[in-house]
């Protein structure tokens, strides 16, 4: 299964190791907010743990270390997708884990008020 899309970081720290031929790895965390779900009022969201090995993923982390931040947005490309028990959690759900195609840092939005004073001023 694929997925393409806009997806965000977790509050979990990437990590980076190498794989078994030596090559980097990066390993990210990241959440797909789906909503709100309006029975329970919570928001619904879904976790994917992703590997992207070899020398763009290097790169990529080289670039963009610093701004791996929770709720950073990322323009993913993925594949190999599979459903595992995720990690503990209440209620229990299952965890997204698959391979990297492309990653791309998206900017953050701007925090802009909603409120009438800010539309008619």
């Amino acid at each position: 299964m694929h997925h393409t899309g806009t997806l965000f970081m977790s509050k979990q720290r990437p990590t980076v190791d190498q794989d078994s031929a030596g090559a980097f790895r990066l390993e990210l965390v990241l959440v797909d907010n789906l909503g709100r779900n309006p029975q329970t009022g919570k928001d619904i969201k879904e976790a994917y743990r992703v590997q992207w090995t070899g020398p763009e993923a290097q790169a990529f982390w080289a670039a963009h270390r610093a701004d791996l931040t929770a709720g950073a947005p990322l323009d993913v490309a993925l594949e190999r997708l599979r459903a595992h028990p995720g990690p503990q959690a209440f209620p229990p759900m299952p965890e997204l884990r698959g391979r990297v195609l492309r990653l791309r840092l998206l900017p953050r939005r701007a925090n802009t008020p909603t409120t009438t004073e800010a539309a008619t001023a």
